[in-house]
């Protein structure tokens, strides 16, 4: 399977049996250097799984040591079990910052959505 065919397939699980539209070929720009600008602790992004676009939200990390919490009109991000940063990707910017980068992810993208 070349790597058409795996991107094709990825999208077609992830986005629960859902074909891709059209297919694009999408330019790279990899600078000389980097500025870390942090650990990044979680993603919020819309998908349409099928069911038209919805937001979904996953926190990085290991076993998910966080998780979001909604008490008394509050929404916050609560620590669920104790963690070390470097569970965490980097955030990462080009020295122009126009473009943003997330580096030193532990995880995996699987039918299920975004995994550590």
């Amino acid at each position: 399977m070349n790597s058409l065919d795996r991107a094709i397939n990825l999208y077609t699980r992830f986005h629960w049996g859902k074909q891709p539209r059209r297919l694009s070929k999408v330019k790279i720009y990899i600078p000389d250097h980097f500025v870390k600008l942090g650990k990044l602790l979680g993603v919020i992004y819309l998908a349409d799984k099928g069911d038209g676009h919805k937001p979904y939200i996953h926190f990085f990390g290991k076993n998910e040591p966080l998780e979001l919490v909604a008490e008394g009109g509050e929404i916050y991000i609560a620590k669920k079990r104790d963690f070390k940063l470097s569970e965490f990707p980097d955030l990462l910017t080009d020295d122009r910052g126009k473009h943003l980068y997330i580096v030193n992810f532990k995880g995996r993208v699987k039918d299920e959505g975004i995994i550590g």
